[in-house]
């Protein structure tokens, strides 16, 4: 049975943001992306655990010698030339039954999503144009979404704004302090992507526009998730917090192959130990 890696997140909470904010927010269709077929399988076939581990994730978190010197990237097989136009936000526009001004935004607003990732700061030495970056990008995203990982203040912050006590918000708090990832962990872990993907046949024959699909279905599948959730917070919406809490659940079971616990204690085990 095929595995369909979906642009799609739950209608229901676009049409709660959508009551909750004076902004437009486009409903993106189910697109099937057939070179998304293989690099799916090849993700769920590999062990996620054994993944980090072979990434130097230790090394990465304390030992180098110099943290701070200069990566570099060389281009491989899973980086590409992109064009000037990005391919899907047009597409996703124009297969609603809109106006022509909606599709108009919604085109834009999908473009938008995509800058949003090529200007991902915390990764600003990675390449954007590469779908090992992608695959990080969407991973990390639906992470601290679901962990509730944003810098909220306190008593916006779903993760602490219910606490019974100083103590509880305390430990909650300290506990979200040790699940982020670092930088170094997160190159590590692009490596390994870099490694896997490349062995991978089918990989090495998708051309330009094939890569540059996936990064866009990657960077705007990530985008919703990360506007829709910031906007709950601030909105003080919890029932759509918990809907996007479950697409992003969802998004990363479906990805992995791995539970979010698991996917926990991946990311940030030897932290919370």
């Amino acid at each position: 049975m095929k595995n369909y890696l979906l642009i799609i997140i739950f209608i229901i909470v676009f049409s709660n943001v959508k009551a909750q904010a004076q902004i437009f927010i486009p409903t993106p269709p189910a697109i099937y992306i057939p070179q998304l077929d293989p690099v799916y399988m090849h993700i769920q076939n590999q062990v996620f655990q054994n993944m980090m581990r072979s990434a130097s994730v230790d090394d990465a978190r304390g030992e180098r010698t110099n943290s701070a010197k200069t990566t570099t990237y060389s281009a491989g097989y899973t980086t590409f030339n992109p064009r000037r136009e990005n391919y899907l936000p047009k597409l996703l526009a124009q297969s609603n039954k809109a106006s022509a001004a909606d599709q108009r935004q919604a085109e834009q607003f999908f473009n938008q999503l995509i800058v949003k990732y090529q200007q991902a700061t915390p990764h600003h030495k990675m390449p954007k144009n590469d779908i090992a970056y992608a695959f990080l990008y969407f991973i990390l995203t639906n992470y601290e979404v679901y962990y509730d990982l944003f810098p909220f203040p306190v008593e916006k912050d779903p993760r602490t704004k219910y606490a019974r006590n100083e103590s509880e918000r305390a430990a909650l708090l300290k506990e979200k302090s040790l699940l982020p990832t670092t930088v170094e962990e997160d190159e590590a872990l692009y490596e390994k992507f870099r490694e896997m993907l490349s062995a991978k046949p089918e990989v090495r024959k998708m051309t330009d526009a094939d890569k540059q699909k996936v990064t866009e279905t990657f960077a705007i599948l990530s985008g919703i998730v990360n506007f829709s959730y910031e906007k709950a917070v601030k909105d003080g919406n919890d029932k759509l917090v918990e809907e996007v809490h479950l697409a992003a659940k969802q998004n990363l079971e479906g990805l992995l192959g791995i539970s979010m616990e698991q996917v926990k204690k991946t990311l940030a085990g030897a932290r919370l130990q």
